[in-house]
């Protein structure tokens, strides 16, 4: 019986030091939405916001395809990533929220050669900015200014 403890006691600590250490490795994983508020003119209206939306995808190179909702902008996919058995294309939704914010969302998925395709639930960082990079500049020249998200927000405030 002391034997067997013993040799639990040898597989646990390993087996927890081995989890740390690859935590530390893991890749950097991001919510699937950005943020961005409307900073020129205080009190623009929806239909201003959706043309500015309009105006700043083009810009970056997106197509516009007709969202599920009047307010919603939608985009065609795009290619960014290319792996052998797979590519990662990327489709954009943006929306006014309540006249002074804009929400970006951003839907990456893998297109298997097979030709199906499956949702990825996070942005990688080097993915978040292969896509987004173009886009916040288009959208600061247009005056929707980036905010991040809800996570990066409260990380900003508690380091206040």
């Amino acid at each position: 019986m002391a034997c067997l403890r013993l040799l639990r006691a040898h597989c646990v600590l390993p087996a927890l030091l081995a989890l740390v250490l690859m935590s530390g490795c893991s890749p950097k994983l991001s919510p699937l939405y950005r943020d961005y508020e409307v900073t020129v003119e205080s009190g623009l209206s929806d239909l201003d916001a959706l043309e500015r939306i309009d105006r700043g995808l083009v810009a970056a190179g997106w197509k516009i395809t007709p969202g599920v909702a009047p307010n919603i902008r939608a985009t065609e996919s795009r290619k960014f990533r290319e792996w052998g058995l797979y590519k990662i294309e990327v489709e954009l939704e943006v929306a006014p929220v309540g006249g002074d914010y804009v929400r970006l969302l951003v839907h990456p998925y893998r297109v298997y050669f097979t030709g199906t395709r499956s949702k990825i639930p996070y942005l990688r960082g080097s993915l978040a900015r292969s896509v987004l990079s173009d886009l916040h500049e288009r959208f600061e020249e247009e005056g929707l200014t980036f905010k991040g998200t809800a996570q990066s927000r409260d990380k900003a405030a508690r380091q206040r």
